[in-house]
């Protein structure tokens, strides 16, 4: 799935830390987004795949 947002008038973002989750040895990971507008603030919430527990994969990560 792709999708588009475009959001004007940005005053700060805030990536919060990562919380990860486990189940039957498989684990994901959350972090939440929020972008503060003049308008407000809009509130994402991330959630990675699931990964088997023994899995190096970086989940969530942030690149600029």
């Amino acid at each position: 799935m792709n999708f588009n947002l475009n959001i004007h008038r940005v005053k700060s973002i805030r990536l919060s830390a990562i919380r990860s989750s486990e189940t039957n040895n498989m684990v994901s990971a959350s972090r939440d987004l929020v972008i503060e507008t003049e308008e407000g603030d809009f509130e994402l919430t991330l959630f990675s795949a699931y990964v088997d527990q023994d899995s190096d994969q970086e989940l969530l990560e942030v690149k600029v």
